[in-house]
């Protein structure tokens, strides 16, 4: 949150007048007492996932003074190094692997975010849009428990939605120093997940085209956003690059997962369950009889990956569009992290909690989305320069995603601008959206008729089996 930012939400909030403000107070209520009487129950809660246990364990090295390495003298560039700093900053203070103090702070980071989504939705729209989507993003029930996982997730949504907020402060009212935060927030989110990296190439020139402004200053601007950027990424890139003896600028992982997502090998259900296979199976198999006598490093494996994947891609471009199609897919099937959870036996809670939870969870899910898509053909900003600035982010992720692989979970930071689209496709007036040109009406139906057609093929045929296992484990 920017200098300043946090005083005007106060006033704006606690002002004598406003529409939405009492929904947006029991919302604040109602999310803050779920999340603490959650946290009450929560003590004994581990690192139950994968990717918890290694930024935990990563968070331990950097705590130790042994930087972001799996143990001491075995550096590595396999995670983003973000969140295991924020991780071991922490213990720094509260003690090591304190887990309930980090979810304690991203209790307040999601709290941080609501004022960002408000900020956002109140600039693009006005405040009552605001704060329906504040209050969305603050209830939503799968973003409330992340907060509770030694994940990334609620710190990338807090640093996305923070630059998306400064690009918009920037294009509105053009300022040096808004620009120079634009980029850091950029490079912190792009150094908590890596898919943000490449978004400079576009949105420099992109901005030089929004920005009104005399020629030398829409030249200026974009260059001081970028110059924010290299400030945060570069040091780490050359960190990485000298680790690796290849040119990394995050971490290993994408050309690696790129190759999970297209080779002969890739699962056509659950893509993702490539890292699982073995033998001739798996997606490392030929690394040593292509590279041989070379000293392999992780970033010469992640480039070795990448260049197969992309042959990969080539040679089979119709097997490659169809499992583009299903990674899409994917990306926006239903959330079923807790659901998946409980099935394995990760998560104990009573019985009743798991049955409202995950009807909760869906039905938020199914609500946001499709508002949220509905609202941007139906509701978009009079501004269209804001339209671009909101679809930006949503283009880059899902784009990357949808060739990579997708996953529910990637889609969550997403969650807050399709909220913002949502609440303000509740200020329309049904008359109005009789007056829509047909085109953009059409475009909404077949948007959201596309979602429904996932979601059915997600329960039909991919998830049917694991529900029945659900509800076996239940009764």
């Amino acid at each position: 949150m920017l200098p300043g930012q946090y005083s005007r939400l106060i006033d704006r909030l606690t002002s004598p007048a406003g529409d939405g403000r009492r929904f947006l107070w029991i919302a604040i209520a109602v999310g803050l007492f779920l999340r603490l009487a959650i946290l009450w129950q929560t003590p004994a809660l581990g690192t139950e996932i994968v990717d918890e246990q290694q930024y935990s364990q990563l968070g331990d090295s950097i705590l130790a003074g042994d930087g972001l390495a799996w143990a001491p003298g075995q550096p590595t560039s396999i995670r983003p190094p973000l969140y295991p700093a924020l991780l071991a900053t922490i213990w720094s203070v509260a003690g090591p692997r304190n887990l309930q103090v980090v979810r304690v702070f991203q209790i307040l980071l999601a709290l941080a975010t609501m004022a960002v989504v408000y900020l956002l939705g109140a600039r693009i729209y006005n405040q009552r849009t605001g704060r329906y989507a504040a209050a969305a993003v603050w209830l939503y029930p799968s973003l409330a428990f992340f907060n509770f996982l030694i994940l990334t997730e609620t710190l990338f949504t807090f640093l996305l939605l923070t630059f998306v907020l400064l690009t918009v402060m920037l294009v509105q009212a053009p300022r040096a120093w808004v620009a120079l935060l634009c980029g850091i927030s950029l490079g912190f989110a792009a150094l908590t997940r890596s898919v943000l990296w490449p978004v400079p190439l576009v949105l420099c020139p992109l901005l030089a085209a929004l920005v009104r402004a005399p020629i030398a200053r829409r030249v200026v601007l974009p260059l001081i956003v970028l110059a924010g950027y290299a400030i945060v990424v570069a040091p780490w890139a050359i960190r990485n690059t000298r680790l690796q003896g290849v040119v990394t600028f995050v971490d290993t992982m994408s050309g690696i997962n790129l190759r999970m997502g297209n080779y002969e090998h890739t699962p056509e259900d659950r893509m993702w369950d490539a890292v699982a296979l073995r033998g001739k199976e798996s997606w490392v198999y030929g690394l040593t009889s292509d590279q041989p006598g070379e000293p392999m490093t992780e970033g010469r494996k992640e480039k070795w990956a990448q260049r197969k994947a992309l042959e990969y891609m080539r040679q089979h471009p119709a097997i490659t569009l169809r499992r583009s199609m299903i990674k899409f897919a994917d990306f926006w099937g239903l959330e079923r992290e807790f659901v998946a959870g409980v099935a394995q036996g990760l998560y104990t809670p009573p019985l009743w909690f798991q049955i409202v939870a995950s009807l909760a969870i869906v039905c938020a899910n199914v609500l946001v989305v499709t508002t949220g898509v509905a609202g941007m053909w139906l509701a978009a900003p009079e501004d269209r320069r804001m339209q671009m600035l909101l679809l930006l982010p949503i283009v880059v992720i899902v784009g990357a995603h949808t060739i990579v692989f997708g996953h529910s979970r990637y889609h969550l930071p997403l969650i807050p601008i399709l909220a913002i689209y949502g609440a303000a496709l509740t200020q329309v007036r049904v008359p109005a959206l009789g007056l829509s040109p047909r085109p953009v009406r059409l475009g909404a139906i077949l948007a959201v008729a596309a979602l429904a057609a996932i979601w059915i093929r997600e329960v039909a045929l991919v998830e049917g089996h694991r529900i029945g296992e659900l509800l076996h484990r239940l009764s």
